[in-house]
């Protein structure tokens, strides 16, 4: 027990102790900087060109996105009258895929059923939502495609073929997309 607590206490002070890390920070009048990234657990980035220098918030209102660690993330705009979204671009293409990584700490029940004891956890886990972007417009996909999104694809005769045959399954949406992109007109 004393192990596991140990191990938590240093996981939180690392993540409490957050780093940043080199990028490219894209503003809206097409300038590019150049220096470490840093994102915001609420929103935004913070940005300095130095590891001594002064931070910078940036946000949508000021950016269009940034790439840091070999990773792409956008400013999507998803519904009209919200900000847009910051999500990780995983493909551009005829068909662009996005993502978004979400966390389910699940839920505790406190000394479990019997009373006694340091309680239950239930139902935690992560998931990677996805989103398509076809001809401008942002469509959330979710953790696997459904019949709606495969009418986007139909055109496409050898890939419909592969999902009918289960070649590829609904859930590989990156996959799918891929092929679409290099494989499709």
């Amino acid at each position: 027990m004393k192990n596991i607590l140990i191990i938590f206490i240093v996981f939180s002070c690392s993540l409490a102790n957050a780093q940043f890390n080199k990028g490219t920070v894209f503003l809206k009048d097409s300038t590019e900087l150049n220096g470490l990234i840093r994102i915001k657990t609420f929103g935004g980035i913070k940005f300095k060109t130095t590891k001594d220098s002064e931070s910078t918030f940036y946000d949508y209102k000021t950016i269009t996105g940034f790439d840091t660690e070999g990773e792409k993330y956008r400013y999507i705009k998803y519904q009209d009258g919200f900000p847009p979204r910051l999500l990780k671009e995983n493909i551009k293409g005829k068909i662009s895929l996005y993502s978004n990584e979400v966390y389910n700490p699940g839920h505790t029940i406190p000394n479990g059923f019997a009373g006694g004891g340091m309680g239950m956890t239930f139902g935690g886990g992560s998931a990677t939502i996805y989103f398509i972007l076809v001809e401008g417009k942002l469509q959330r996909v979710g953790t696997r495609l459904k019949k709606k999104h495969l009418k986007i694809l139909e055109n496409c005769k050898s890939l419909t073929e592969k999902i009918k045959k289960k070649d590829f399954k609904k859930r590989d949406v990156y996959e799918i997309i891929n092929y679409y992109n290099n494989s499709c007109d």
